[in-house]
């Protein structure tokens, strides 16, 4: 979701990632939820922490959930140029498809509005 919101802001200078860490589970209901308000979702290819590529990032945002997750962000991040979101994860929220849909709507409003407040930073000092 974040990386499809962030590309939605068409930023030149930018190469916008997103990378999962840990064992992740690929499921397509943030896509299902995204179409409801994007009608044309790019190709996003899930890809794997790569802690080299990571490391020559500009800016890093770490979205965990802090009641489930907040151990699992990788201790090699460079810290001056990370952002962690606590945003919830509806797969460990809930075990209820309906539910999890509904948390998911929400999630994809809230990180929606954390690329949204960064937009003045990507675009002063990159453009």
């Amino acid at each position: 979701m974040a990386e499809i919101w962030a590309n939605r802001l068409e930023l030149p200078d930018w190469d916008i990632r997103s990378a999962a860490w840990g064992q992740p589970s690929f499921t397509e209901t943030p896509f299902e939820v995204m179409k409801e308000i994007v009608l044309h979702i790019p190709k996003v290819e899930p890809r794997s922490y790569n802690s080299q590529e990571v490391s020559q990032a500009d800016l890093i945002v770490a979205l965990h959930d802090s009641e489930y997750e907040s151990a699992d962000i990788p201790a090699d991040l460079p810290q001056q140029k990370l952002l962690r979101w606590d945003i919830r994860n509806p797969e460990l929220r809930s075990s209820d498809k309906n539910e999890q849909w509904a948390l998911y709507q929400e999630v994809c409003d809230e990180i929606a509005m954390n690329i949204k407040n960064l937009e003045p930073y990507f675009r002063s000092n990159y453009m």
